[in-house]
């Protein structure tokens, strides 16, 4: 005994599959989408953080001769293996690292930091006495001539300055870590000239 009508046809699910097929794919893509924006905005924040750093610690380093200064008005470190140790424990202290050199901020770095190189550019007259540290904190030196000397990252070296370069783990939401490195250069001429400015604005003393 057939009970259904005449004329009755079964509903087609192949539209209504399709439908939740795509709903589902785009959900899915949004939320890719939405976890890759977020990692890179950790990134950007982790990068911010140590380029704020690195520079702090740059010209905590940089302590110039002041009496070369006094008699020559030259700006020159003098000590490049004290300037590489003031360096290194300014890094430390900026990043609030431990003994281990780990930060307590597992979002921003994830692993220990270490110092890939430290180069510190001291430039007289026409010359630039280049000091360089590498990650196992061994130093060589060389002259270059000035205008043809140019730092990791580019930057031509015109006035004294340090160029320094961390190297650190940064771990992603999926757990996956990454080494990542940066590097910053400082012209300490440069930032003496606009720490003078700022004093003669507000109507301070220079600082010299």
């Amino acid at each position: 005994m057939i009970l259904r009508k005449k004329g009755f046809q079964l509903q087609n699910t192949e539209s209504g599959q399709t439908e939740w097929a795509a709903g589902i794919f785009f959900l899915l893509f949004l939320g890719v989408l939405l976890c890759s924006l977020l990692q890179m905005e950790l990134f950007r924040c982790s990068s911010r953080y140590l380029e704020d750093a690195l520079a702090l610690s740059n010209l905590a380093s940089a302590v110039i001769d002041v009496e070369e200064y006094g008699i020559s008005h030259k700006v020159l470190v003098s000590d490049p293996d004290q300037a590489y140790e003031r360096y290194k424990n300014a890094v430390k202290g900026n990043l609030n690292l431990d003994d281990g050199w780990e930060c307590p901020r597992k979002a921003i770095i994830s692993g220990p930091v270490k110092v890939v190189k430290y180069i510190l550019y001291n430039v007289s007259g026409s010359q630039v006495e280049i000091f360089y540290f590498d990650e196992m904190g061994m130093m060589t030196s060389w002259r270059e001539v000035l205008g043809s000397s140019v730092s990791p990252d580019g930057n031509s070296i015109e006035s004294t300055g340090v160029y320094s370069e961390i190297s650190y783990q940064v771990e992603g939401l999926l757990g996956i870590r990454t080494e990542a490195r940066k590097g910053k250069l400082v012209d300490i001429v440069a930032q003496g000239e606009i720490v003078e400015e700022e004093g003669q604005q507000t109507g301070q003393d220079p600082v010299e």
